[in-house]
C-alpha cells in the first residue's frame, strides 16, 4: 500500500509541473565581442507551486570555431508575473554553474563549476510559443567581465496543434499583426 501511495504521489508531482523547451538563437557578448549560435535550447518549467525554473543546459561559448564548455545554468523558484499575454520572470542572485552532460566533454572540461558561485541577472518573457531571455553573468570579481547572453526562441507545435501554434504568438487563433506586436513586446521588454 505504501508503494502505491508513493507511486501516485510521484505521478501527481510529475504531471503538476509543466515544461516547455524553446529552440532558438543565442548571442553571447564579452568585452563588446559577440558570438552567435543557432539551435540552442532553453527550458522553462512551471513548478507545482506556480514558480518557474529556467535551464540553459550545456552552455558552450563558441567563438571562431573554438568551443569553451561552460556548463548548466539553472535558476529555480522564480515567481512569474502575467501581463499582456506573456509571463515575465526575473532572477538576480548567485548560483553555481554545474557541469554539462554533453558527451563531447568530460566533467573536468566544464569551466562553470571552477568559477564557484556567480551572480546571474536574468529576465525572461515568454508565452507557450515564444521566449526572449536576457542573462548577465557577472564575473567581474574573478575575470573582470560580464558575459551578456541574449536568446530568442520558439516552442515546437504540440501534436495536433501545428496549425494553431505555427506563428500564433498571442494565441488568439490567427497569425496576424497581433503576433508581430507580441514578439516585439517580448523582445523590447527583455532588453529593459
Amino acid at each position: 500500500m505504501k508503494k502505491l501511495i508513493s507511486l501516485l504521489t510521484l505521478c501527481c508531482a510529475f504531471f503538476a509541473a509543466s515544461a516547455t523547451d524553446y529552440t532558438g538563437h543565442l548571442k553571447v557578448t564579452i568585452n563588446n565581442e559577440s558570438a552567435e549560435q543557432d539551435s540552442v535550447v532553453i527550458g522553462i518549467t512551471q513548478q507545482e507551486d506556480g514558480a518557474y525554473t529556467l535551464n540553459l543546459d550545456n552552455f558552450i561559448l563558441v567563438s571562431d570555431d573554438v568551443a569553451l564548455p561552460v556548463g548548466n545554468i539553472v535558476v529555480t523558484d522564480v515567481k512569474g508575473t502575467e501581463e499582456y499575454g506573456y509571463t515575465t520572470i526575473h532572477f538576480n542572485d548567485s548560483i553555481a554553474i554545474t557541469p554539462g552532460n554533453d558527451p563531447k566533454y568530460t566533467e573536468d572540461e566544464w569551466i562553470g563549476p571552477i568559477l564557484g558561485k556567480v551572480l546571474i541577472d536574468m529576465t525572461s518573457r515568454f508565452t507557450s510559443t515564444a521566449i526572449n531571455v536576457g542573462i548577465d553573468i557577472d564575473l567581474s570579481a574573478t575575470l573582470g567581465q560580464i558575459i551578456e547572453v541574449e536568446f530568442f526562441g520558439v516552442a515546437p507545435a504540440t501534436s495536433g496543434e501545428t496549425e494553431k501554434n505555427n506563428g500564433d504568438v498571442n494565441e488568439d487563433g490567427d497569425v496576424n499583426i497581433g503576433d508581430v506586436n507580441g514578439v516585439v513586446s517580448i523582445i523590447l521588454g527583455a532588453q529593459n
